[in-house]
């Protein structure tokens, strides 16, 4: 596996000084850019970043000088095997390949490559995850840290509680939320990822968050970023929700909590509180900015996931409650 990578990332190095008036030495990172200043209009940002995101992993895999003719069914699998080989989880994998499948076809309907099918032999699929949404008692266990103040621990632990309070606000919406979005009743933005308007009502445990972390330096509510230049904030956000994941997984260690806290367990968490408290799956999908239902049944789908464990249970029970214990062999 190892030795596949390897050859694969030695026969795409090229010199620098290669031109890129044809097709077949088109790079792969000059074209998405390009492509993504096309799409800014018709993509959420959190799409081009997973198309950048991905670029930048197969830069990482085949060189900086990976060009589109490069991309061929034997290259992306060698590139997968590579992702495996580091860890990678099969979802991830997938979503990287789906994110560069599309920068290709955009790359086949320009005419610089010919439509090869290079994805063909890759995983582009989905397969289940595991649990993604904590406990009620973990939010509790969070909330009795005595973290020292202005300390990044707290800001952490205290944005991720501020998610679950929002309705399962995202990070990204918390780290760009401005306080000209902010009534004193409510919250009311448009999510990053599907622009669907989302109003959130401020209850007294959210407005203590709010005045612990203001600064009334920011045009932002929260101190995660600085930059009003959205370039820049963009970059300054990657840097932040990185920082903010491993500080999340010091706070499970230090909680006790088993589950690997991410910014989208919160984002869970609520989705799953809200169905065990049964609100209806179409207000939890309002309430999340989903515009189908379905789409809202993936965070919490989980729950329903213990069918075999009930039935086991009751076979159990069934004997149990007899005070008989089944003959070996039977």
């Amino acid at each position: 596996m190892f030795k596949i990578s390897f050859d694969f990332r030695m026969s795409f190095r090229k010199k620098d000084s290669e031109p890129l008036t044809e097709t077949s030495t088109v790079r792969l990172s000059n074209f998405t850019n390009r492509e993504a200043l096309l799409m800014g209009q018709s993509r959420s940002i959190s799409t081009l970043n997973n198309y950048r995101t991905a670029v930048a992993s197969v830069i990482r895999f085949a060189g900086d000088n990976v060009t589109l003719a490069d991309i061929t069914a034997d290259m992306t699998e060698a590139y997968q095997a590579w992702l495996r080989s580091h860890g990678i989880c099969l979802n991830t994998v997938s979503c990287y390949m789906r994110s560069l499948r599309t920068i290709y076809n955009r790359a086949v309907e320009a005419g610089i490559v010919a439509d090869a099918r290079p994805f063909r032999r890759v995983f582009t699929g989905k397969t289940p995850t595991d649990k993604r949404s904590a406990d009620i008692a973990d939010i509790r266990s969070l909330l009795s840290l005595k973290l020292t103040p202005g300390t990044p621990l707290e800001l952490a632990r205290d944005m991720f509680v501020f998610s679950f309070y929002a309705m399962g606000m995202p990070f990204i919406d918390l780290a760009f939320l401005r306080k000209s979005q902010i009534t004193r009743s409510h919250i009311l933005y448009y999510r990053h990822k599907t622009g669907q308007r989302i109003c959130v009502a401020i209850e007294p445990c959210m407005a203590d968050i709010i005045s612990r972390h203001s600064d009334t330096a920011n045009e932002y509510v929260f101190p995660i970023l600085r930059s009003v230049s959205t370039e820049n904030a963009l970059r300054e956000y990657a840097t932040r929700l990185s920082t903010y994941n491993r500080a999340l997984k010091r706070l499970a260690a230090m909680a006790g909590i088993k589950l690997t806290l991410t910014s989208y367990v919160a984002r869970h968490t609520w989705a799953s509180a809200a169905f065990r408290s049964d609100v209806d799956l179409k207000v939890i999908s309002k309430a999340m900015g989903h515009t189908n239902p379905r789409t809202t049944m993936v965070y919490i789908r989980e729950l329903d996931d213990n069918s075999t464990e009930q039935a086991n249970r009751m076979v159990i029970e069934s004997v149990i409650s007899t005070g008989r214990t089944p003959v070996q062999g039977r």
